[in-house]
C-alpha cells in the first residue's frame, strides 16, 4: 500500500505530464488536498510532501483541523473553503481562509463582504457554477454568472478570482472534458464582457478521477482527495 508521500509524488508526475501535453507550466497549477474526513496526521504527511493548500467542505472540520495544525507548527497552510457555505457560517470562515470556492448567491457574497470588512480583509472568492445543471448540486447556472460576477466586483472587500465547478461523477474522465471546456469558455466570455482578466484567473475544477483532463482544459486548481489519501471515510 502506497503512502501519502508516494501518492503526492505520483500526482505531481502526472500533473507535469498533463501540463506538457497542454503546453502549460506546472507552476500554474495548485494541487489542493481535499481533506474531508481525513485525519490531521494525513494532512501533515501531505504538507510535508510539498503541498501547501488544503480544502475543507465542512466549517467545523476546517476549524478543528486548522487549530490542531497551527498548534503543531503548520500555520503556513493555505486554507480553502470548498463546500457549500451557509451565511451563518461565514463569520468563522473569513478570518482563516485564503479563498472561498463556493459563492453562489449575492446574499452570500454580501455577507462575506460584511465579515471581511470587519477585520479589514479583502476575501478572495470563486463563483460556483453548476455547469451540468444538476438538481442535486449547488452553484449557479452559467447564464447567471455575468450578473453575479458584476455584483461581486462592486463589493469593496471581495476579490473575484475565477470560477469553480464539480461535474457529475463518471468512471470516464473524458466525460468531464466538455464541461471543463464549458467553464473555461464561460470565464473567457466574462472577460469579453468587460471583467478584468485577473477576476477570471482561477479555474477550480478537476478531482481525483479527472484532474489530468481538467489541466488539459485550463484548470489552475485541482481538488484531490482519494488519489492522495486512498478511499475516503465519508
Amino acid at each position: 500500500m502506497s503512502t501519502v508521500t508516494e501518492r503526492v509524488a505520483e500526482v505531481k508526475e502526472k500533473v507535469e505530464q498533463a501540463c506538457q501535453r497542454a503546453g502549460r507550466e506546472m507552476e500554474d497549477i495548485t494541487i489542493m488536498a481535499a481533506t474531508k474526513g481525513r485525519s490531521v496526521a494525513e494532512i501533515v504527511e501531505a504538507v510535508n510532501a510539498g503541498l501547501s493548500d488544503v480544502g475543507e467542505n465542512y466549517v467545523q472540520e476546517l476549524l478543528d483541523k486548522k487549530g490542531e495544525l497551527d498548534e503543531a507548527g503548520y500555520s503556513d497552510i493555505r486554507w480553502h473553503a470548498i463546500g457549500h457555505l451557509q451565511r451563518n457560517k461565514v463569520r468563522y470562515v473569513v478570518p482563516i481562509c485564503d479563498q472561498i470556492h463556493s459563492v453562489d448567491s449575492l446574499r452570500l457574497a454580501q455577507e462575506i463582504d460584511r465579515r471581511a470588512a470587519r477585520i479589514g480583509k479583502v476575501q478572495a472568492v470563486l463563483l460556483e457554477i453548476n455547469i451540468a445543471g444538476e438538481e442535486s448540486k449547488f452553484g449557479i447556472a452559467p447564464e447567471q454568472a455575468p450578473q453575479l460576477a458584476e455584483q461581486i466586483m462592486e463589493l469593496e472587500h471581495l476579490q473575484l478570482r475565477g470560477l469553480m465547478t464539480m461535474p457529475p461523477y463518471t468512471d470516464n474522465p473524458e466525460d468531464s472534458r466538455p464541461l471543463f471546456k464549458a467553464l473555461r469558455d464561460l470565464a473567457e466570455q466574462l472577460v469579453g464582457r468587460g471583467l478584468p482578466s485577473e477576476a477570471m484567473s482561477e479555474l477550480s475544477m478537476g478531482m481525483s478521477g479527472d484532474y489530468e483532463v481538467a489541466i488539459e482544459e485550463g484548470a489552475t486548481i485541482i481538488r484531490l482527495g482519494t488519489v492522495l489519501f486512498g478511499p475516503g471515510r465519508y
